[in-house]
């Protein structure tokens, strides 16, 4: 217990002596990452996404397709026809088949999509699903 009592605050000033407001900058400026999970039923829907109020930039993002028997699926999203992302009446994405930003066709982690934000951004996803109920599950990157 005697070790947690020295234990510093702010571990970056042990490791360059960094100032206390040095490391809430260096915090300010690393990736965030939020997720969503959306119960898509047939028809359009349309979801708002809140990120903190101090997120600056939107960085990307990632779809994932769930099976509630099989938690993720393999072979892709199998009802959801397109998906729309607008960010502040800016559509980002609009009609793009969902597969295409998920892990089937992205070599990175996320797709990466990079927008300014200021904090009160309004960001809506919308699915089109023509088929019965699928999952998805919806994770943006930020700082």
């Amino acid at each position: 217990m005697t070790d947690s009592l020295n234990a510093p605050q702010f571990p970056g000033q042990q490791v360059k002596g960094m100032t206390i407001e040095q490391i809430r900058t260096l915090i300010k400026k690393q990736q965030r990452v939020k997720g969503y999970a959306y119960s898509v039923t047939t028809g359009t829907t349309s979801n708002n996404i809140q990120l903190s109020g101090n997120a600056r930039i939107f960085l990307g993002l990632a779809l994932i397709p769930r099976n509630p028997g099989n938690p993720i699926q393999t072979e892709g999203f199998q009802r959801i026809a397109t998906v729309t992302l607008k960010i502040n009446n800016e559509i980002i994405i609009q009609d793009v088949d969902p597969n295409f930003l998920s892990a089937m066709f992205n070599t990175d982690e996320y797709y990466y999509l990079p927008r300014p934000l200021s904090g009160t951004d309004q960001i809506t996803i919308e699915f089109t699903n023509p088929g019965a109920t699928e999952l998805a599950n919806l994770i943006i990157y930020y700082i």
